[in-house]
């Protein structure tokens, strides 16, 4: 059932990868027995898991590595080069996809047209006040609120030090700063709070060119701009103030045209204070379901999250809420860990990187991979590692993102992330399920994920393809799943986080649009997750924004999210491509015995 069983047990044969370590280091016999078996692991990783047969004809490669497709890059470096693309687009008739941080691990972002990308564009701005109308100006003042402009391709850690500079913060933020202000919203990011909305609630307008470069501006009905001041300053530029159509113009997809510029809304700088609480998911999901939320012992808070430790019983609970002065006063600023920190320095993950000259992540990998009894310690001490026994207090922003904007260095992953309904305690009972079908693949199949099932929260979204949509007193819950990428062609999540997905779909998931997607999620699933009525809405901006289907790709057209709502069944080629792939190779193996 495991990987090179016999050869590694030689090695080792318990479940302790400290004890692992002293051992390689102490017994040399040992360490050039793992010196010898962790480049055969690594060829045979590569020769049975290739998901991909070379690299010569792709040009686009998302920061992960596992999207890659042939396409033409534009990189856009001015509005006017954005204009004559989209008009090109139309007189070609070309499909065309926008990307910012390129950080989605799914197909949203394919195309074989054109795909923009921003360079050198960040750009963050008070919004004029001239533009706006006197009810808006008002309402701020009263409510101690600011807009500012921020172009397309500006990621939130470039955002933050300028809002930061005028005392002034989001309400909320996501868990990783490194993606562009439109990308984390087209697809459907968000924080933690039950009374917290999804960050596409940040945004108040939308600027967006679409194919055939026609201009829009896009607010809620009762939006911030005063229509004749608007005009006439830009005549050239369709202000559209209604709530139908806003709801499908933050969490785009991409499937609408391009957003250049967006709106945001921001609140008086802010300092949280943090606790952290040890407990087992069996008395947690026992708390999860206590009535009323507001006096939950947990979700009173203004942020929860729950990391569980999916092989153990194990739960780390994180709790924040603002802090006063006193707290200020009396607490430390907290101490980032990573969660992996105290692994990847560990001398046989080091010796592993050296001899194979890959990056720490990769190496510690590859050791969960040849000992898997060690993975259920190994995510449980990450967690462990994690918790602080006294409360600590910092801005808001290095308390919900200590790490800052990038991947951790030496790591790359790939994650899953499914949202539930919270009624009748949905979210507990797949979470339940979710955690049974991780042992389920770790016993049958040493398939396995690494790090822990991450449980957020959220309030509504008024947005039809929202991972949070709902009615106003709707909450959702989101649980987060991470594996580590060995090497980009390796397709070892695929398989894990598919069975995940199945479970998931039992529960009426929404998966993330920017995370993993699986193949199996069609046009069935898009209606069962976000019923008909938000479906047919979003295809009607869709007809009216990009009639020629220019800004489709494959995936939108399987989920029949094309302006004439038709789905595309790719199913039966990629049935058939595999098939031919597969008889070509027993063709090939025949020839080779000849």
């Amino acid at each position: 059932m495991g990987f090179f069983d016999d050869e590694a047990r030689e090695i080792y044969d318990g479940k302790d990868i400290h004890e692992l370590n002293d051992i390689f280091v102490k017994n040399e016999k040992i360490a050039e027995k793992l010196r010898k078996l962790v480049p055969k692991a690594h060829q045979k990783v590569i020769n049975e898991n290739k998901d991909h047969d070379g690299d010569e004809e792709e040009v686009a490669i998302n920061k992960a590595g596992n999207i890659r497709f042939k396409t033409d890059i534009e990189d856009i470096k001015s509005f006017q080069q954005l204009s004559d693309v989209m008009k090109k687009s139309v007189q070609e008739n070309k499909n065309v996809k926008a990307v910012g941080s390129f950080a989605a691990f799914s197909e949203v972002t394919e195309t074989n047209g054109f795909l923009l990308q921003p360079v050198k564009n960040s750009y963050v701005a008070k919004t004029d006040l001239q533009l706006l109308n006197e009810e808006t100006i008002s309402q701020a003042k009263k409510d101690d609120i600011v807009y500012y402009d921020v172009k397309w391709g500006t990621k939130i850690f470039e955002i933050l030090p300028v809002l930061k500079k005028d005392n002034r913060a989001f309400f909320n933020l996501g868990g990783w700063t490194g993606q562009d202000i439109v990308g984390i919203n087209a697809t459907s990011t968000h924080g933690s709070g039950i009374t917290l909305p999804p960050l596409c609630s940040l945004i108040v307008s939308v600027s967006m060119v679409v194919p055939g470069d026609k201009i829009y501006k896009v607010e809620p009905t009762k939006g911030i701009t005063d229509p004749s001041k608007f005009i006439q300053k830009f005549p050239n530029i369709t202000l559209i103030q209604d709530d139908k159509t806003f709801n499908a113009a933050v969490v785009t997809i991409g499937s609408l045209g391009v957003t250049y510029e967006v709106t945001v809304w921001t609140i008086p700088l802010y300092n949280i204070i943090e606790r952290r609480e040890e407990n087992t998911w069996t008395n947690v999901k026992s708390i999860l379901k206590q009535k009323p939320y507001s006096t939950n012992p947990y979700l009173k808070f203004r942020n929860t999250e729950i990391w569980i430790s999916p092989y153990t019983d194990y739960a780390l609970i994180t709790l924040r809420d603002l802090a006063t002065n006193e707290d200020v006063k009396n607490y430390p600023k907290p101490e980032a860990k990573e969660l992996f920190q105290e692994f990847i320095a560990l001398p046989v993950v080091q010796e592993i990187s050296k001899v194979l000259s890959i990056n720490v992540g990769g190496a510690l990998y590859l050791l969960l991979l040849l000992f898997p009894a060690i993975i259920p310690f190994v995510n449980e001490e990450a967690l462990r590692s994690q918790y602080h026994k006294d409360p600590v207090v910092d801005s808001y922003e290095l308390i919900y993102n200590p790490f800052g904007p990038g991947f951790v260095n030496d790591f790359k992953v790939i994650s899953v992330e499914f949202s539930f309904s919270m009624k009748d305690d949905n979210h507990v009972l797949a979470t339940e399920a979710i955690l049974e079908t991780l042992k389920e693949l770790r016993h049958k199949h040493d398939l396995h994920i690494h790090g822990p099932a991450s449980m957020r929260f959220s309030a509504a979204s008024s947005q039809y393809l929202s991972m949070g949509n709902g009615s106003s007193d709707e909450t959702r819950a989101y649980l987060e799943m991470i594996i580590l990428v060995y090497d980009v062609w390796i397709d070892h999540y695929k398989r894990v986080f598919d069975s995940l997905t199945e479970t998931a779909l039992k529960y009426n998931a929404r998966c993330h649009w920017g995370q993993y997607f699986s193949p199996k999620l069609d046009h069935k699933y898009l209606m069962n997750a976000y019923g008909a009525q938000n479906v047919h809405s979003f295809i009607e901006q869709i007809m009216k924004f990009d009639p020629n289907g220019i800004m489709s790709n494959s995936l939108l057209r399987k989920l029949g999210l094309t302006p004439d709502g038709k789905v595309t069944d790719f199913g039966i080629w990629e049935t058939f491509g595999e098939k031919f792939k597969n008889g070509l190779n027993e063709f090939t193996k025949v020839l080779t015995n000849l």
